[in-house]
């Protein structure tokens, strides 16, 4: 049988007196098996990756809050961009309390058609032209000329032949912004959509500053 020592477990040379290790004396110690003992010096387990994990925590909550930040703020912006083309507040009581009765189709002016070709074109198909054109038409004079079929609107303020439409053998209006169609549809289709996004006083405000023309005026 080997000899260790009891004490520490440090295997002994024969005729040692005392244990090289822990310095218990030979005549103490009984020839054994290696302790099972844990000593004080053996590596215990470690605690850092708890530290890592709440650290990670911590990054994701900031990326996650900063994220539900980005999207609440490019929300309101949208709003309030479509809130200053369209004179809409954001704020729907306030909202509630200018609605006008809905456009019909039977009972509109040349004006208010051309009114609605232009805020159909800006908000259906977010062209910076056509809303432009809008913004300048709230407090400017807006020129439909009609060169048959196409009709070319240009407020007076900013004359630059961006915004037209045609109306085509089938009666639907071909819209177009700097020579590229943007798309085509029923004057019944306009006005369905006008009405339900609540344009129709942007239509009425906008046709009071329309002057009908021809090509030779």
């Amino acid at each position: 049988m080997n000899k260790f020592c009891t004490n520490c477990g440090h295997p002994l040379k024969p005729n040692t007196d005392f244990c090289p290790e822990c310095g218990k004396k030979v005549d103490q110690i009984e020839y054994s098996q290696p302790s099972r003992q844990i000593y004080k010096d053996q590596t215990h387990p470690k605690k850092g990756y708890k530290k890592i994990i709440a650290v990670i925590g911590i990054v994701v909550a900031v990326i996650a809050s900063g994220a539900a930040y980005y999207f609440a703020t490019n929300q309101n912006s949208v709003q309030e961009a479509t809130a200053k083309i369209t004179g809409h507040s954001t704020n729907p009581s306030q909202s509630m309390s200018k609605r006008v009765s809905k456009l019909k189709v039977s009972s509109l002016t040349l004006q208010q058609k051309n009114a609605a070709v232009m805020v159909y074109a800006a908000m259906k198909y977010k062209d910076r032209n056509w809303q432009h054109l809008i913004e300048n038409g709230q407090s400017h004079k807006v020129d439909a000329i009609n060169d048959h079929p196409q009709v070319i609107i240009d407020a007076e303020n900013n004359r630059n032949g961006l915004t037209d439409y045609s109306i085509q053998p089938s009666g639907a209006y071909r819209i177009f912004s700097y020579r590229s169609t943007l798309g085509e549809a029923t004057i019944n289709e306009i006005i369905e959509y006008i009405n339900t996004h609540n344009y129709e006083n942007m239509v009425n405000q906008l046709s009071e500053n329309i002057r009908l023309k021809e090509d030779n005026d």
